[in-house]
């Protein structure tokens, strides 16, 4: 009976470190993505790009850390002395069993010194 026990415990295990191994990077990568918003929306506070510009220039980072982002999952929202910009993405993990998706929504809001 022991050794039953521990087969299935082993077996727990390893099931459990495969769906970690396989959702994490999900995760990582939005956290990252938090960080570039974050930095992105205190350097743009202040550029005279578009939000268009703003957008594209935001998904070309986020394919450098491996997020699926497109333009038009990231909005820009101007506000008198602040900048808004959020990414609602979703990424699709592929688990033997249970294939999920994971929903995000990241942002990251600066306010201007200026006002």
């Amino acid at each position: 009976m022991k050794e039953l026990r521990a087969i299935f415990f082993l077996l727990i295990v390893v099931v459990g470190g495969f769906a970690m191994y396989k959702i994490l990077p999900a995760y990582w990568g939005d956290f990252k993505l938090g960080r570039l918003l974050e930095e992105q929306a205190v350097i743009y506070t202040y550029a005279t790009k578009s939000d268009q510009e703003i957008a594209n220039a935001i998904v070309e980072k986020a394919q450098g850390i491996n997020v699926p982002l497109s333009p038009e999952q990231v909005k820009v929202q101007r506000l008198p002395g602040e900048l808004a910009i959020t990414a609602e993405y979703v990424v699709h993990v592929d688990l033997p069993i249970y294939p999920l998706d994971l929903n995000f929504n990241t942002g990251s809001t600066n306010k201007s010194v200026m006002k």
